[in-house]
């Protein structure tokens, strides 16, 4: 049989691959299932737990269910197209270390979660030793079957049919409602709708309110809102086009009625895609040699229709040496988080693997004996290094044959590293290079070395200086409790890093972050309501209202109505329905009889089987009903009888506006209004509401020395910001009071402090109010970040305005523009914008020799120095708040305590800063280290070697092929700014070179990669677990290219020496113009209003980028706008669509990218496929375009305006960080807008409208920006007087 049982060992890992039982693997995928289509008996593994369920796959939704007991949750069912991996228990570590269970019966499935970097683990136990193999080959054929788009539609299908689990209804038992559209829309589509529109809808689609929603009723609502007509009648419906004048060169009057035969669609193809066969679109698309317009639609949104063609299989040949490609690399690969205290797994390395990462890194270093793999200095934490080489086994060659290159940073000693060499001897056995090739002198090419692994480490084999990975060893680390003279009592966790100099400590540790945000939108009030419960949304429900103040607004009703409409109006049946005061969950009918005066009936609520039943107490045998919406529907059709008179419910009674009363309540305010009288208050948090006339009501408040609006709407009663709901505007203001309204990107918790007045604002000038930190919203995400200083002593602030620290802290954000007054204002920690005494700071630089080796980065609060000063440590233990901590004072300087939960812990930190004082003969550069010769002896072609200031003509000429430099961002960015910059060029195509992230990138951010890409650096080391722009290009560099193998090859002219990334004349230079049409699905949990940006990624010449019109609609947004690029070098270039949606603080939200090489673009009407942030499809996502492509000629003008595009983007970067212009840069100001324009008169507007409009837009505002700050220097000097 095929499982070996194995007994279990504390010392080896005993992962394994094993084979299915033959007679299995040649079952169909049909046969398989019908065994697990039926639900099946497991044990599932839930640590410590394990529960017995039944599971099944259910074909219809295409996922897995697995119940135990109870409703089906979201939690309960796995997405099988989100399926990675289905693993047995031999190549699972968290089965392996299970007691008591059958290794041959367990199964892991490793499954995709949403904006997730590691995947999600279902590992269960089946009831015989087939089950368990029909569930491994089941489950693995589906993941390479792609059952999920077997046919068009096929998606939308599925989607449609989870929505019963969703919202629950399946598990309950019960058929969906109206109340369950709603849920449908705002959680599974993100599409926020009123529920008036959703009314109309229902109405237009002759769904009935009462009647039960069925899936067709769901299918109808949603191709309602998801197909937009606009797309086939302006591009493809012959009258259409013919009326409305159309540009012809971009449209196919394909249909001239509902449908589309075989042979237009032949002619349609022969022109866009002659890859294309008509029938067989004909055929999968459409019915009876005919495609409706939604058929076609469907297929210019296919994959099929694809912008690119994605690489399916390597097309080098791979014969070259291993320096001419780039090859996907991955830095600290272990860790799953930021730098400094995230969680190590080897799941990072399964992960890394799979995507086809070929270089990633093992930090090695001796826990008791076991050699272990951890970011050193930090508070990461650690795995076995034999369960990584056990990973990298099984997975290096899961994705592609060719070498994996495992870049080592040793901290072993001599005995460790034997142990480690054997290890890797026992562990990949012929697959370790351990001896040269018969090379030539050159490095070896991939195919060469394939199926091999690579150690890439320093070879050295005598006494040999060590440096260390910081200038300063680190003595010791942890979170501890941190309290000084200046913040008495005030007990805060953070990070410390103990060096021979120093104690570096954090703002906070992040676990002690706990106060709450509304950043993300996920935070709700107590008192918000449930979105099911749709009478939250309506006009006659009130919010709590006693019965005194329900009956005065009744009276004002009717009074109002009778001064419009005459004292004979008839007001019978207007009514509202209030909660009762007297009965907590009973509300109250309030309603005007035939004489106009206000009645009263308790609305009775019952529960029938968990479900609230609602009915009217008048009856005995009353109707039930299940919200009182469907109570109230159902009484505005049917008359109920008060006293023997029949009477239906008419008009809402709408509950008064109470928050027009409020001083922070502007009717009619303009947003330059609001400015201005926000500009007079200084304080974040300062706010106003204002109602412009078309019913819009904006919340306006002052961040970070910016004003940002934030939309606010309504739905009926309801106020929804975000994702939150309050039945009342002053409910809203009020919850913000208490609880942070938007987080800035420094953190900085905004809420509403002060409500500003109206005043008059004639008179007002904004520029004597604002400093020039001032931005209007749009440009908010534009803003640079400013600079950072440090303390020179500590200081004790004498208001609430005034900053409090100590020396050695580090503020950030310091604006400068009161420097005459001796005051600047700073951020420091949670305390934000508040002023300093200037002649107390020092210019602090991060980038600095000083302090780029600060453990925690920018992450870094403040430091105390240790060295050169004699600090007297003593142990107290008599405070309550902290009865464990150390007190700490320095010569002439104030109180430091460091606090514990436990007295062995604050032990071993006394011992250590007792010991820091002493002097110590020893190199603080680094230790002597001599490397083991087993060890040494397995690297070959990757050793690693210091790199030099310069890479001077002689480093290159004597450096050895085998060799390899390694530098940060920061290194490579020296070399290239240097005369010698071609001689980078020239090394990497000698050698291999890596670069890695700064050391101060805490958080796991990652650097550009393309400046090393485009100097030839072979390994561009990437934090894989941050899906951020860099990560992107990488996916699109990698993952799309070459098979998706690890390896790109670079061009030829930089392989031959003859590239040089700072010219800007290149022959074959192309312009690129994009139509963006439309969008399917681009929805997000921030807002409705998606936009397109395009941009050019390459060299320094290339990059531009243009953006589209927010759209008012995610499900169908449709743009029709035309966007020109310029491709100067499009064979080292690449095109991104990147998708984000606004929220209700106009900040843009990332939903989708599409990255991917220039060269692979295809033109005409293509589709647009979304990947989110990791490289994985978002299901439905993706935008419909139209593309051209020409060729540049030399004299083109077009080359002519880019490079003055690009001088002028440069100039405006450099205007915008000016405090005050000089006449020097007024004269650098006209002499390029005079080349502009004179060079916009000869140049065709039509080719490139959007270009010209954009630096249009940047000609016209210099001048008003400079007339700003003039205006700003000019009040600061009239201060000073």
């Amino acid at each position: 049989m095929i499982f070996n049982k194995k007994k279990r060992s504390n010392t080896t890992t005993t992962l394994e691959v094993c084979e299915l039982d033959p007679d299995i693997c040649v079952l169909s995928l049909e046969e398989c299932l019908k065994f697990v289509t039926k639900a099946q008996n497991i044990i599932h593994f839930t640590s410590p737990h394990r529960k017995q369920k039944e599971l099944r796959l259910d074909l219809d939704s295409y996922q897995l269910i697995f119940k135990g007991g109870g409703s089906i949750s979201k939690q309960d069912v796995i997405q099988c197209e989100r399926i990675k991996e289905v693993r047995y228990a031999t190549e699972c570590f968290g089965l392996l270390k299970l007691e008591d269970v059958q290794l041959e019966l367990c199964i892991t499935i490793k499954f995709k979660i949403p904006n997730a970097f590691l995947w999600g683990t279902f590992s269960f136990e089946a009831f015989d030793e087939e089950a368990a193999q029909r569930w491994v080959h089941t489950l693995r054929l589906l993941q390479r079957s792609n059952l999920h788009k077997r046919y068009p539609g096929r998606e939308k299908e599925i989607f449609i049919n989870r929505v019963p689990y969703f919202l629950q209804v399946a598990a309950d038992n019960r058929e969906m409602e109206v109340k369950d559209l709603k849920v449908f829309l705002c959680n599974m589509c993100n599409y926020n709708i009123d529920t008036v529109d959703l009314n109309d809808i229902m109405e237009e689609l002759n769904i009935d309110e009462s009647s039960p929603i069925s899936l067709d009723h769901l299918r109808s609502i949603y191709d309602k809102l998801a197909y937009n007509p606009k797309v086939v009648s302006e591009y493809f419906d012959s009258k259409s086009i013919e009326e409305n004048g159309s540009d012809k060169s971009r449209s196919f009057p394909l249909f001239s009625e509902d449908t589309v035969t075989s042979s237009e669609m032949a002619e349609f193809l022969e022109l866009h895609d002659s890859t294309l066969s008509p029938p067989n679109i004909i055929n999968k698309y459409g019915c009876n040699e005919e495609m409706t317009r939604e058929q076609f639609l469907e297929f210019l949104y296919s994959d099929e229709n694809s912008i690119f063609e994605r690489s399916t299989k390597v097309e080098d040949l791979m014969d070259s040496p291993m320096c001419h490609y780039w090859v996907a690399s991955s830095h600290n690969t272990f860790l799953t988080g930021n730098q400094l205290k995230s969680k190590s797994s080897v799941e990072a390395y399964v992960q890394a693997l799979l995507s086809g990462c070929k270089c990633i890194e093992l930090d090695l270093w001796e826990r008791q004996g076991t050699i272990m793999i951890l970011h050193g200095y930090t508070l990461t934490s650690m795995v076995e290094a034999d369960e990584v080489l056990a990973v990298i086994d099984m997975y290096a060659f899961r994705v592609s044959p060719y070498p994996v290159i495992l870049s080592v940073e040793n901290h072993l000693g001599n005995s460790m590293q034997e142990k480690f060499a054997k290890m890797l001897k026992e562990r990949f056995k012929d697959k370790l290079l351990t001896a040269p090739l018969n090379d030539g002198g050159v490095l070896p090419s991939p195919v060469m070395l394939m199926n091999k692994i690579i150690i890439k480490d320093k070879k050295r084999m005598k006494d040999e200086l060590e440096p260390s990975h910081y200038n300063q060893d680190i003595v010791k680390n942890g979170e501890i409790y941190f309290e000084t003279a200046l913040h008495a009592n005030d007990w805060t966790k953070r990070m410390v890093f103990m060096t021979t100099d120093f104690l570096y400590y954090s703002y906070f540790s992040q676990d002690a972050d706990d106060y709450r945000t509304l950043a993300n939108f996920s935070t709700e009030s107590e008192n918000t309501p449930r979105i099911t419960d749709l009478h939250h949304s309506e006009p006659w429900f009130w919010g709590t209202v006693d019965p005194q103040a329900a009956t005065h607004y009744v009276s004002e009703y009717i009074v109002n109505m009778k001064k419009q409409n005459g004292n004979d109006v008839k007001l019978t049946g207007d009514f509202a329905i209030r909660p009762s005061s007297q009965f907590p969950g009973e509300n109250v009918l309030i309603f005007l009889d035939c004489n106009n005066s206000p009645k009263k009936i308790k609305i009775k609520s019952r529960s029938e089987e968990g479900h609230p039943r609602y009915s009217i107490e008048e009856y005995v045998d009353a109707p039930t009903f299940d919200t009182l919406y469907a109570l109230v529907k159902h009484y505005q059709r049917i008359p109920f009888s008060v006293k023997g008179v029949p009477l239906i419910l008419r008009n809402s009674i709408e509950e008064p506006r109470n928050f027009e009363k409020e001083i922070w309540f502007h009717y009619n305010a303009s947003l330059e209004d609001s400015e201005k009288r926000l500009a007079c208050v200084k304080r974040d948090g300062a706010f106003l509401v204002r109602e412009q006339p078309d019913n819009n009501f904006r919340l306006v408040f002052r961040c970070s020395g910016a004003i940002k609006q934030c939309r606010l709407r309504q739905d009926g009663r309801l106020w929804i910001i975000g994702k939150s709901h309050f039945d009342g505007l002053t409910k809203l203001v009020e919850y913000y009071k208490k609880y942070p309204l938007y987080c800035t990107r420094n953190n900085q918790q905004i809420k509403l402090t002060e409500p500003v007045k109206k005043i008059p604002v004639d008179d007002v000038n904004i520029s004597t109010y604002l400093t020039t930190s001032y931005i209007t919203c749009e440009d908010i995400k534009s803003q640079k970040p400013q600079e950072a200083y440090i303390a020179t002593e500590d200081y004790k602030g004498k208001s609430d305005g005034e900053m409090t620290f100590l020396e050695g802290a580090i503020l950030k954000n310091v604006e400068r523009d009161h420097i005459h007054l001796g005051w600047c204002i700073g951020d420091y920690g949670p305390r934000k914008q508040r002023y300093i005494p200037y002649k107390l700071l020092q210019p602090y630089e991060w980038e600095d020799e000083e302090n780029k080796d600060n453990p925690l980065g920018n992450m870094c609060a403040g430091m105390i120095q240790l060295k050169n000063s004699i600090p007297r440590i003593h142990k107290v233990s008599d405070d309550p708040c902290k009865p464990h901590f150390i007190s700490i004072r320095c010569e002439g300087k104030e109180e430091y305590r460091l606090g514990f939960d436990h007295y062995e812990t604050m032990e071993a930190w006394f011992f250590a800063l007792s010991n820091a004082k002493k002097p110590k003969q020893r190199s603080l550069k680094g230790s002597k280290l001599k490397q083991n010769p087993v060890y040494a002896n397995l690297v070959i072609y990757a050793q690693s070697k210091p790199a030099p200031n310069e890479l001077t003509d002689d480093h290159i000429q004597h450096i050895s092929y085998k060799e390899m430099h390694s530098v940060d961002e920061n290194k490579l960015l020296t070399y290239t700014k240097k005369p010698t910059y071609l001689n980078v060029i020239k090394c990497t195509n000698k050698c291999m070179l890596r670069v890695y992230p700064k050391g101060t990138r805490t958080a796991s951010s990652n650097f550009d990669p393309l400046t090393s890409w485009n100097y030839g650096c072979q390994l561009v080391a990437l934090n894989y677990q941050t899906p951020d722009k860099p990560m992107q290009l990488n996916f699109g560099k990698f993952s799309l290219c070459n098979g998706g193998c690890g390896y790109v090859r670079k061009p030829e002219d930089m392989i031959s020496g003859q590239f040089d990334p700072s010219k800007d004349t290149f022959p074959n230079s192309i312009a690129l113009f994009i139509t963006v049409i439309s969008g399917r699905m681009l929805s997000s949990e921030e807002g409705n209003l998606p936009k397109v940006k395009i941009s050019l990624e390459g060299l320094d010449c290339d990059p531009g980028e243009e953006v589209t019109r927010p759209s008012k609609s995610s499900l169908a947004p449709f743009w029709n706008e035309k966007l020109g690029l310029l491709s100067l070098n499009p064979d080292m270039a690449m095109i991104r669509f990147e998708v984000t949606d606004s929220n209700d603080f106009g900040d843009d939200k990332f939903i989708g990218h599409c990255t991917f090489p220039v060269k692979m673009l295809k033109t005409g009407f293509r589709s647009v496929p979304l990947f989110d942030g990791y490289g994985d499809r978002i299901p439905m996502a993706s935008l419909l375009v139209y593309t051209e492509k020409e060729k540049l000629k030399p004299d083109d003008p077009e080359r002519e305006l880019h490079r003055i595009r690009r001088e002028i983007l440069q100039l405006n970067e450099y205007l915008s960080e000016l405090t005050a212009p000089t006449q020097y840069d007024i004269d650098r100001l006209s002499a390029i807008e005079n080349k502009y324009f004179t060079l916009k008169d000869k140049i065709k507007l039509d080719d490139i409208a959007n270009s010209i409009y954009e630096l249009d837009e940047l000609v016209r505002n210099w001048k008003f920006s400079f007339d700003a700050k003039k205006s700003i220097k000019r009040s600061q000097v009239s201060v000073c007087e």
